[in-house]
């Protein structure tokens, strides 16, 4: 039985510029660093106490025609639990919007930019 996320993978050019906007722009902790292969490490993070990690991932010679996945939208959503504080710090810090803080009736959520180029998607859910 699966009992929860362990990883999502974010596929980047260049680990140190996305472990640095990780931890520094978004507040992620660095959780590991390490060796992957002679031109990659195994870099992960994520948001402070969070058990499921982001794995910063440079694909390397293993992935045929690997530049058409970096910079692509994935799938990755990040709970906030203030979505207008939360997104003006991010804008205080250059962060781009590709959407804006927009409400729903099953909560609010926004759109940035990584680094790399990769979509990540903000939800703030309705306070019940």
């Amino acid at each position: 039985m699966i009992e929860q996320v362990g990883t999502v993978s974010i596929f980047v050019a260049d680990q140190d510029r996305a472990k640095d906007f990780y931890t520094n722009v978004l507040g992620f902790e660095p959780r590991q660093d390490a060796p992957l292969s002679p031109t990659t490490r195994w870099v992960s993070v994520a948001p402070k106490g969070a058990i499921t990690e982001i794995v910063l991932y440079k694909p390397d010679e293993n992935w045929q025609d690997y530049k058409h996945l970096v910079g692509k939208p994935q799938p990755v959503t990040f709970n906030v639990g203030d979505m207008a504080a939360y997104a003006a710090d991010l804008r205080a810090k250059g962060v781009q919007f590709v959407m804006e803080p927009e409400t729903q009736p099953w909560g609010t959520q926004a759109m940035i930019l990584d680094s790399e180029g990769n979509s990540l998607i903000l939800v703030e859910r309705p306070k019940r």
